[in-house]
């Protein structure tokens, strides 16, 4: 039988990352980690010469510590429950960072920034093409004259094993011993460009006693570089480029002078 007639669940796709899964996010991912783009972001900030904006912040896994290294810089994302444990990273480090709870599609600030940046890949969370090209001219419209968008994006390892478990990532708590693991099963559909994820998330006590466990469902889009490049030229950026390798790339446009 075809697994396709097999995994038939109508779970909600891409739901915000509320609850138990920002407190695993950050535990996995906190602002003290030592991270391989943070230096690239920090540097596209700096070069810009003004406000940056980062889209998806979450718990402030970069932006924290840009805010410590004096950048003027702000977040956007759709969790109010990643906003508030990133106003809490905020309050700790002693730094201020305006933070902004709204959807990337809608999203109306009322203010321009010299850099707009969307680290982590996840620009792939927005699988419809449609939402993508709503998401980028929104985008667009909160950027000075000349100020650029930087998106990283990446073309994801062939997928060999259809929906079979193995465990993504896992972390444990000091403050209370808890231990959040996530368990992922993928299926590809590579003429679409789409990654169908199920995630098993688990939290487990102290004692390794199941406290909780429950499912969640992505969808992923992935681009590849001359794509991206394509799109964001469409939807009015200028001297739209890529830079990088196929499996990891930054494409970057600007809003014209």
């Amino acid at each position: 039988m075809d697994l396709e007639e097999l995994v038939r669940d109508r779970l909600p796709v891409n739901p915000p990352y509320d609850g138990w899964v920002a407190q695993a996010y950050d535990v996995w991912l906190p602002p003290d980690g030592n991270y391989s783009d943070r230096d690239i972001y920090r540097g596209i900030i700096a070069e810009g010469g003004g406000p940056a904006l980062e889209l998806g912040c979450g718990n402030g896994r970069l932006l924290i510590g840009y805010a410590q290294d004096g950048l003027e810089v702000e977040g956007v994302d759709a969790s109010a429950d990643m906003l508030a444990i990133c106003a809490g990273h905020a309050r700790e480090a002693g730094v201020t960072v305006p933070l902004h709870h709204a959807d990337w599609l809608t999203l109306a600030l009322g203010k321009q920034y010299a850099t707009v940046y969307v680290p982590a890949g996840s620009f792939a969370l927005l699988d419809d093409v449609d939402d993508a090209r709503t998401a980028l001219v929104a985008w667009r419209d909160h950027l000075r004259p000349g100020g650029q968008l930087v998106l990283s994006a990446g073309e994801p390892p062939p997928v060999t094993d259809y929906y079979e478990w193995r465990v993504r990532r896992s972390g444990t708590r000091a403050s209370d011993g808890l231990t959040f693991m996530v368990h992922e099963a993928i299926a590809a559909d590579t003429d679409a460009q789409l990654h169908h994820d199920l995630n098993r998330h688990e939290v487990w006590d102290r004692n390794g006693e199941l406290v909780t466990t429950f499912i969640r469902r992505h969808r992923i889009r992935w681009w590849k570089q001359e794509q991206l490049v394509q799109l964001l030229t469409e939807c009015g950026y200028v001297d739209a480029i890529s830079r990088g390798s196929d499996d990891g790339y930054l494409a970057i446009g600007r809003a014209a002078e």
